[in-house]
């Protein structure tokens, strides 16, 4: 194709490519929980740098014992476990959410029946945690209700003790 005749087409793609460009990428700035995947715009394997770009400052940080990793305590209401890259997520902030509407403050027997049968439940004190492999919930044992939610990337092993 002759350069005369090839400027006037790539002049006419051109309002294409630029409104492409002003719509921006896909935001997940949802605040859904997709299990084993992320919490709102956190997502599992997210790079450490990429974490605190999107989230800000964290309020406070905590050494995870026996690792490298750090506990993140953010001001909206999600903890992530992350050294490199994001491992884990917990959402204790009743706006996070499942498609079925699970969170924080819901019945046990709603999120239990949203989710069928974990793999594994798990008793510690005053709280329950019920495992389905890259989700779980945990249950205050008083209030039936859910207290947080938390996502990986990998099945955590199940407490056989």
């Amino acid at each position: 194709m002759p350069a005369a005749r090839l400027k006037p087409a790539l002049f006419a793609l051109l309002p294409v490519v630029l409104a492409a460009c002003v719509t921006g990428p896909l935001t997940l700035d949802d605040d859904l929980v997709v299990p084993g995947q992320r919490i709102g715009e956190v997502q599992i394997g997210m790079p450490l740098a990429t974490l605190m770009a999107v989230k800000g400052n964290p309020i406070t940080t905590q050494p995870i014992a026996g690792t490298e990793a750090t506990t993140y305590t953010f001001q909206d209401g999600l903890t992530v476990g992350a050294h490199d890259e994001v491992y884990w997520i917990i959402a204790e902030d009743a706006r996070f959410h499942t498609a079925a509407g699970v969170r924080p403050g819901v019945e046990q027997i709603f999120a239990r029946a949203s989710f069928g049968k974990p793999r594994c439940v798990e008793s510690r004190g005053d709280t329950t945690v019920y495992d389905y492999g890259n989700i779980y919930f945990d249950v205050d044992n008083q209030a039936g209700k859910v207290r947080r939610l938390g996502v990986v990337g990998e099945h955590r092993p199940c407490d056989k003790g």
